[in-house]
């Protein structure tokens, strides 16, 4: 389960800069990166005449394409839905360490407040939640930390003292021939109070730090 970060700021005011230059800091101190950027315009993935189209047009409630190892999504959605961060997270980057969105001002998750030269009380108002760092020319609130735009690293420095050092790795890991299959929270506690609830009445069972399991399937994968 990763850890959400909006940045968020005024049009023009260089979120998607600094979330460019984010990405590869974190990447280099070992982390993975999911990235969901927030449009005001309306936009759509889907051509005229293709199949994608034609199975939207028939009533499709969502349609997927696959294909060159990439993966495309064709629905709907409630933006409205204060939960949409946590339903996309869960669908898409359940396996990331962390996950950082560009707008979602009223997301319900911890900001980081790109600054506007004489926007700046007007940006912090509108915030709904908490701001955990400020980013710009110079800080505006003393109680805030601030840094500069021109040196993200140290942004990001701050974000893994803060938040990701030490968070918690995932409690429960399944690969399927060696590929890791991502599971959300909800399905590690699952998966988790099962298999203990199994081994708890065997023979020889003890509590334990660290629980191995590995299942041989037949070729045709039935056990």
């Amino acid at each position: 389960m990763p850890l959400i970060l909006s940045v968020v700021g005024f049009s023009n005011s260089g979120k998607t800069t600094l979330v460019e230059k984010m990405i590869p800091l974190l990447k280099a101190k070992g982390y993975s990166v999911g990235v969901i950027k927030h449009s005001s315009h309306e936009f759509s993935l889907d051509q005229p005449g293709k199949d994608s189209n034609k199975f939207k047009k028939s009533g499709a409630d969502g349609v997927a394409l696959v294909g060159g190892g990439e993966l495309g999504f064709l629905g709907q959605i409630d933006e409205s839905d204060p939960l949409i961060l946590d339903r996309l997270e869960q669908t898409f980057f359940s396996d990331r360490d962390i996950l950082l969105t560009e707008g979602f001002k009223r997301g319900g998750k911890p900001k980081i407040a790109v600054l506007s030269r004489g926007k700046e009380e007007e940006l912090l108002r509108e915030i709904d939640e908490t701001v955990i760092a400020t980013v710009g020319e110079r800080p505006f609130r003393s109680d805030i930390p601030h840094f500069d735009s021109n040196n993200p690293e140290h942004l990001v420095i701050h974000i893994v003292e803060r938040f990701l050092k030490d968070r918690k790795k995932p409690s429960v890991r399944v690969s399927l021939d060696g590929k890791k299959i991502p599971l959300n929270h909800f399905v590690q506690e699952m998966v988790k109070s099962s298999i203990l609830g199994l081994l708890s009445s065997l023979k020889g069972y003890k509590a334990s730090k660290k629980i191995e399991i590995k299942m041989t399937l037949q070729e045709d994968g039935r056990s």
